[in-house]
């Protein structure tokens, strides 16, 4: 039984498609982690982010993608992702590392059960 191939994760700003990197950055990540927490605790209280927060997320996501594109350029009215998509692309991580995760898993079990 083959694992199923995961769409690569992609944004577009500034009109060029920039790829998620196949393995993420562990300081990257730990940083994602960090914020995450931190605006959840946030939204339970209030429900809305803070303007630090949300500078947090873009600074997160530019991290992430190492650096191929600035915040600047990420929040760009005309060629950014706008607040919407910065708020989406910053939720869609957890996401995309959850499908690798399931799919190396896969891979794993299958290994393991046809004995390679």
């Amino acid at each position: 039984m083959a694992a199923s191939k995961t769409k690569k994760h992609c944004v577009t700003v500034g009109g060029k498609e920039y790829q998620l990197p196949k393995r993420l950055d562990a300081d990257a990540y730990m940083h994602y982690l960090e914020v995450r927490d931190d605006i959840m605790g946030t939204e339970r209280k209030s429900g809305l982010y803070t303007a630090k927060q949300f500078r947090d997320m873009m600074e997160c996501i530019v991290e992430l993608y190492d650096n191929q594109f600035t915040v600047e350029e990420l929040k760009d009215r005309d060629t950014g992702l706008g607040v919407d998509g910065i708020i989406m692309e910053f939720a869609a991580v957890e996401i995309g590392v959850g499908e690798a995760v399931n799919e190396k898993s896969a891979k794993f079990q299958a290994n393991f059960t046809s004995g390679k």
